[in-house]
């Protein structure tokens, strides 16, 4: 390469030497950095990497110089993303469901190449998280950018949704209503229960519902402006996660809980810090919340024991009765 194209790209191999070999705890010499730019043949003499060092740190770069044995050693001091940032970032996606085995590999390799060449090695661990199950179907990563480029281009969509269906050998995704096509106006993506939802308006039932991302397929933007602009600002998104168990849809219940305080966190966790509180009988409190009843509502609250019960309404506490005893007697007859 000529000599005058190397010297031109002398600032730019310094900014990556900085930000791949540097950090606090790993400082370089001027002889490193010269050394480094020699073995690229670039030729660099102090005075100039001084001028390099200070133009870089005009430009935003944060490298800092410090004594250390009489000796002045240089290093990258900030980066767009903290070391605590990214390890956020690569146990978000180590963990996540919805991402495969592979897919994941690829981004923690990338997230990894924001921080230095030590601190990256530590980023590319992989993280055990207790029944994390990673999802099949990589094309769920490009279905996001699809339904993404559909939010903010404001445009209805068709899809396929599909089931699952095991033949005797294998698993296989078999469409509803033999293919039959959705038609929704999409909204809003939700990640709930480590896995992406669409929440949309649905042309058919002219109501707002939400779909599982992965079980979708086939999707094509139609061009039609959206549908249900008007049903969909009456929902808060942070209430209507609150009251969705397992993400099962249907009509909204007011409930009122009876708990003792040891479980507020409980609580908490659930509906927010918005909760309705009230003082009960023998020193517990009485919550009042929005829920959708389903079944894994009543495994959550059986799951907190005989110290959670269901005051109101009369008829929610029936029908979680008659469900508990249904469940019984399937066990019961089962042996």
């Amino acid at each position: 390469m000529p000599r005058d194209l190397l010297q031109q790209e002398k600032l730019l191999r310094l900014q990556q030497f900085f930000l791949q070999e540097t950090d606090e705890q790993h400082r370089v010499t001027m002889e490193q950095i010269i050394g480094h730019l020699t073995s690229m043949g670039i030729k660099a003499e102090r005075k100039s990497i001084y001028e390099n060092i200070e133009t870089l740190n005009h430009c935003g770069m944060d490298i800092l110089k410090e004594k250390q044995g009489g000796t002045t050693r240089y290093y990258a001091a900030s980066r767009e993303f903290e070391t605590a940032e990214l390890r956020l970032l690569a146990d978000a996606v180590a963990s996540s469901r919805f991402i495969t085995a592979r897919k994941s590999s690829e981004l923690l390799k990338k997230l990894s190449g924001l921080a230095s060449r030590h601190q990256g090695a530590g980023l590319r661990r992989q993280v055990y998280v207790a029944s994390r199950i990673k999802n099949m179907n990589e094309t769920v990563f490009y279905l996001i950018d699809d339904l993404n480029r559909a939010i903010n281009d404001g445009s209805s969509i068709e899809f396929c949704y599909c089931d699952w269906s095991w033949n005797g050998t294998a698993l296989k995704k078999v469409p509803r209503h033999e293919g039959q096509r959705y038609q929704v106006s999409p909204w809003q993506l939700l990640w709930q229960d480590e896995f992406y939802y669409l929440i949309a308006y649905d042309h058919v039932s002219c109501s707002i519902r939400h779909y599982r991302v992965d079980r979708m397929e086939r999707i094509a933007l139609t061009g039609e402006p959206r549908q249900g602009a008007e049903d969909f600002k009456e929902i808060r998104m942070e209430d209507y996660t609150a009251r969705l168990f397992g993400m099962f849809g249907g009509e909204t219940e007011r409930v009122t809980l009876s708990f003792p305080p040891r479980l507020l966190d409980v609580m908490i966790d659930r509906f927010g810090k918005g909760l309705r509180l009230a003082p009960g009988k023998n020193g517990a409190l009485l919550v009042t919340a929005e829920v959708i009843p389903s079944l894994p509502f009543y495994g959550w609250l059986f799951s907190l024991g005989s110290e959670v019960t269901l005051e109101a309404p009369a008829h929610l506490k029936e029908a979680y009765i008659t469900a508990l005893k249904k469940q019984l007697e399937t066990e019961n007859e089962n042996g």
